[in-house]
């Protein structure tokens, strides 16, 4: 019985602080001395090449460019398969006529010379 009164003083304490306090709501800021960084200056920057903004069309909407840059070399052969799977087993909205132009863009940033 004596823990039961304690318990029963110990809620109503805790009620009454509880309720007597004003909450304020956080308005407080952080400052920092380093500015906000523009989206570019995060995103790994893709080469210049004939057909990067086909690439950029097709290929930006599902994949970041940071993901392409940590993609290996591969030879056209290898692209133009993953370009293929990308349309043909995820349903890629890439028109026949771009497929060869972002091929030839992603052999020409990220391929290989070697023998396919």
């Amino acid at each position: 019985m004596y823990y039961i009164k304690r318990l029963y003083i110990l809620i109503f304490v805790l009620y009454i602080t509880s309720c007597s306090e004003e909450k304020k709501p956080i308005t407080e800021t952080v400052k920092t001395e380093e500015p906000a960084k523009e989206l570019s200056a995060v995103e790994p920057y893709l080469p210049q090449a004939v057909g990067q903004k086909v690439f950029q069309r097709h290929c930006l909407t599902c994949h970041s460019s940071r993901y392409i840059e940590m993609q290996p070399n591969f030879p056209e052969k290898t692209w133009q398969k993953i370009i293929d799977k990308m349309v043909k087993n995820f349903g890629a909205p890439i028109p026949d006529s771009s497929v060869k132009v972002i091929v030839k863009y992603l052999t020409d940033i990220k391929g290989t010379r070697s023998k396919e």
